[in-house]
């Protein structure tokens, strides 16, 4: 089977490539989720959401308090964001 493609940013990439990252609305990212793992492919952000989240439940909450889904490139998460997951709000204080 080809590998599934998608668009992000102008860039054409391997979805296999990419991760579904969840943001919650001050701006961390609460959570991460490969894009194609064995034999499991996310290729929505709801199938990310509900793979994360399999309630509805607590989807709904997460919605309402302002949680969201991106698709971004592993290469992103590694030169931006795998070090900085969390703002001053959400860091835990040095034990």
């Amino acid at each position: 089977m080809a590998d599934l493609m998608v668009q992000i940013d102008g860039e054409t990439v391997p979805l296999a490539d990419c991760a579904w990252s969840m943001w919650a609305q001050c701006g961390c990212m609460v959570a991460i989720s490969m894009a194609v793992s064995g034999t499991r492919t996310l290729a929505t952000e709801e199938q990310a959401h509900k793979n994360h989240s399999p309630r509805k439940r607590d989807r709904d909450r997460e919605i309402r308090n302002g949680d969201r889904w991106e698709l971004i490139t592993m290469a992103r998460y590694r030169r931006e964001i795998a070090a900085q997951w969390e703002c001053e709000q959400h860091q835990k204080p040095a034990a």
